[in-house]
């Protein structure tokens, strides 16, 4: 009879474990550790009985079935159809002498002699945990895969499995238990349970979900060597997709442009940045030298490496982009077309760039930040590195008649369209040496995953100033950076590798951050072969005294933020400073007020009961009675310098629909209008024919102004009107923050929005002829949609209450609709005036 499984507790972190085995099925709220129900399948957890009841499980698959197919337990790698032939050849030499060969060893040395001695799953992770060698690191990869496809029966050593025998084990405990040992032999250096974990990681086996951390593992797979890694990365990886992106533009190129014109390709990404040093890559042939090693280091100074006969590193995306470069030469040999390409840097104020924008919802626990390796070298900025750096490039200025000669250029929102010569941005540099200060002194965090799905990851940083600022940057996996600087170092050119050129894209500079620690150590690692100390200089020791952002942070401890998005206060994982949300117990938060400022958006994400259902926002501030039912709030009376709205004019019609300031009353109750526009011209009416905007505004505590509607609400359908994201432009205005970026704007919208929950058919609204794309599904509100048309047409500044008037009404139809109408580019006036 084989050993039962021991009872010790399983490895894997609390912060990773995959959501389905913490938080029920049914009410998502956390699960206590003893007190859970299975479903009959295995694959999820309620919270109770009653639960499951009131929430069946819909993608239930009954009970559990257990495969026996040892081929595929040995070979389960996704997406085959991208691995060559010579790779799975190449594969299958290395499963025969990294597998099976070491665990037929091992196994006979425990004395099972005889072809039928069986031994189980069980067995198999009791001898992973005996050592480190070959093989222990093959035990522990049978065992993962064994686990991950619940072969838990015996085997004998011919490779047959029993079906009997097995411990019927629940599924999620399985996945845990095939993690914790693909685990274990990764980091004991086996090739193939690298990949075995990258998928583990991208599938949510046993673990959170989380492509960046497969990337990663998969790339420390090719380092290793292993078979077919490359390809699994190349399938995964957002700089192929960058590369590949190109493709269309060429089509439209073929189409459009006459022989002799000239296009110029790129884009704010690194896979742009890669393909600016397109004569490099060839004369690399699309692969790099070796790395030093398989593992990132964070040391500097390191004796320079010959790294002879050792194999070239793989490029990420080396095979699209010589695919696309082979098209642009048939292209300009045959067609006399001509190509440029260029590096168009994303800035510090820009959201990361997304591979696709939707309204995916907002992750529902907090968001976890961790510290990077320590910073084993002083990069701070001075004045004469910065001149330094700008002589060095200026020699290396991009010329289109010398195609040699390869060099960037740059477009970022502090100066879009105006660089100086060069391409040099004074605002970008203070940003790039603001993070590289913060880097030295160890404040800086950076984030797991990320909080709202193709908006990027998260970087925390001081200021400055002291304060805590945050910037995303695109999920590249440290590899995929990596491949872009071992490319710029390939150059020879020591400004592309400079910490001051790398550190003005976050996109670039926080991928390495996470691995290295800092831009020298990460440079000495791609590049061992190049005496760098010769090249740029010897690196400076970090002797600065470390400031961590929150006291007893340092290198690879882990951080949850607060639950609210706006909010940049930090705890402790293991911490109880933050309290969880009494509702769900999933979401925590720093303080009660940013608890109540969050409420807006996570209660349509809160866990619901069976007696409850979905609230939603724009149909719940209505109410059930008609608009006249409802109680005003304020007196509708038009004040004199307000703007309002001309309707119902018989005698001059030609003024209806136009918008106008209030001015003094006249002689028999008429009041005087001055017209937006018309040069100014000033009409007499009477006040039944203006129609009031309909804003108003209270003050709070600590000065925080609200704006509501008539009815006193924030967000009301009778008036069409929600202010929700004005409102938190406001707060984050008398909290002191800077809240008239475009990082601020459109962080408020997309949180905003990604966390809507529509009734159905509310996306399916049809536009009026003749009427503006803002006015959709407002056929119930005549009034409102006539107030909108009037306002939308005003191009010259209005007061306060009109410009937040029309945000107010575009951020309610734009709920419904396409994201085009999401983005209202009047917030920003908003910002500005208030």
């Amino acid at each position: 009879m084989p050993p039962r499984r021991s009872n010790k507790k399983k490895k894997v972190k609390s912060r990773d474990r995959n959501i389905k085995a913490t938080c029920c099925q049914g009410c998502s709220k956390q699960l206590d550790k003893d007190n859970f129900v299975y479903c009959v399948c295995t694959q999820v957890r309620f919270c109770s009985s009653s639960c499951q009841d009131d929430h069946p499980h819909n993608g239930c698959t009954g009970p559990p079935e257990t495969e026996f197919s040892v081929t595929s337990m040995l070979q389960h790698l996704p997406e085959e159809e991208r691995v060559s032939r010579e790779a799975r050849n190449d594969r299958d030499a290395e499963n025969s002498e990294t597998v099976q060969k070491p665990l037929m060893a091992y196994i006979l040395s425990k004395g099972l002699q005889g072809i039928n001695s069986r031994f189980s799953v069980w067995d198999l992770a009791k001898w992973a945990d005996e050592g480190d060698g070959p093989g222990n690191q093959a035990c522990a990869f049978i065992a993962g895969s064994r686990f991950r496809h619940r072969l838990l029966g015996e085997t004998r050593l011919d490779g047959a499995v029993s079906n009997t025998g097995g411990d019927d084990i629940p599924v999620l405990e399985s996945q845990e238990l095939a993690f914790k040992y693909f685990e274990r032999a990764a980091k004991l250096g086996h090739g193939i349970a690298m990949q075995s974990l990258g998928t583990c990681f991208d599938d949510g086996v046993g673990v959170k979900s989380n492509r960046r951390r497969c990337n990663q593992w998969l790339w420390k797979s090719v380092l290793h060597g292993s078979a077919g890694a490359i390809e699994l990365l190349d399938c995964r990886a957002l700089l192929p997709l960058e590369i590949r992106a190109n493709e269309g533009t060429l089509q439209q190129a073929m189409q459009m442009m006459q022989p002799g014109q000239t296009m110029q390709l790129g884009g704010p990404n690194l896979g742009a940045l890669l393909l600016v040093f397109h004569d490099v890559l060839r004369r690399e042939n699309f692969s790099l030298p070796p790395f030093a090693g398989n593992w990132a280091t964070g040391t500097v100074n390191n004796p320079v490496q010959r790294m002879r006969g050792h194999p070239r590193t793989p490029l990420i995306g080396g095979k699209d982009a010589k695919e696309l470069l082979l098209k642009i030469q048939y292209l300009e040999m045959q067609l006399g077309l001509n190509f440029t390409f260029g590096y168009l840097r994303r800035g510090a104020a820009k959201q990361a760039t997304a591979q696709t924008r939707g309204a995916d919802p907002r992750a529902k626990d907090n968001q976890i930040f961790f510290a990077p390796p320590f910073a084993s070298c002083d990069e701070r900025v001075t004045d004469d590195m910065i001149n330094k750096w700008h002589d060095q490039s200026m020699r290396l200025a991009y010329s289109q008649s010398d195609s040699s000669r390869c060099a960037y250029f740059t477009i970022c929102v502090h100066n879009e369209g105006s660089q100086d010569k060069g391409g040099f941005c004074r605002a970008c540099e203070a940003d790039a040496i603001e993070r590289l200060d913060a880097i030295a002194r160890g404040q800086v965090v950076l984030s797991l995953d990320e909080d709202l799905p193709h908006r990027g990851q998260a970087a925390i940083f001081r200021d400055k100033n002291g304060a805590l600022k945050i910037e995303t940057w695109k999920t590249y996996a440290g590899g995929e950076a990596e491949c872009v600087l071992a490319t710029l170092a390939a150059s020879g050119m020591p400004s592309y590798v400079s910490p001051l050129f790398i550190a003005q894209d976050p996109n670039y500079l926080w991928p390495l951050i996470a691995d290295h620690g800092s831009i020298r150590a990460a440079v000495e690692f791609v590049a061992p072969h190049v005496d760098w100390n010769d090249k740029i200089g010897a690196a400076k020791e970090n002797e600065q005294e470390q400031d961590p952002i929150i006291p007893g942070c340092r290198p690879g401890k882990h951080l949850r933020k607060c639950g609210n998005g706006f909010c940049n206060n930090l705890e402790h994982y293991r911490s109880e400073t933050f309290q969880y949300c009494s509702r769900c117990n999933r979401r925590k938060y720093c303080s009660t007020e940013c608890q109540r400022d969050d409420w807006p958006i996570h209660k349509l994400e809160c866990s619901i009961t069976s007696s409850e259902t979905v609230a939603n926002p724009r149909l719940d501030d209505a109410g059930e009675g008609n608009a006249e039912d409802k109680p005003l709030k304020y007196d509708l009376k038009l004040d004199q310098g307000e703007d309002c709205v001309v309707h119902g004019l018989k005698g001059k019609p030609q003024y209806n629909g136009k918008v106008g300031v209030i001015g003094e009353s006249t002689e028999g109750g008429r009041v005087a209008v001055t017209l937006r526009y018309d040069e100014g011209n000033v009409i007499s009416i009477k006040p039944d024919n203006l129609y009031c905007i309909g804003v108003f505004c209270r003050k709070r505590k600590k000065k925080s102004r609200v704006f509501e509607c008539k009815h006193g609400l924030v967000c009301c359908a009778d008036c069409y009107l929600d202010f929700t994201t004005i409102n938190r432009l406001a707060k984050l205005k008398y909290d002191g923050q800077n809240m008239t970026s475009a990082a601020a704007i459109e962080q408020c919208e997309e949180i905003y929005f990604s966390s809507l929950s529509l009734e159905p058919g509310e996306s399916s609204f049809s536009l009026d002829e003749g009427w503006p794309m803002e006015c959709v599904g407002m056929k119930e509100h005549p009034e409102q949609r006539y107030i909108l048309r009037a306002l939308v047409k005003v191009e010259s500044p209005m007061s306060l209450h009109a410009t937040v008037a029309r945000t107010a009404f575009v951020t309610y139809g734009g709920a419904f609709t396409d994201l085009v109408l999401r983005g209202c580019t009047k917030l920003g006036d908003v910002a500005q005036m208030l």
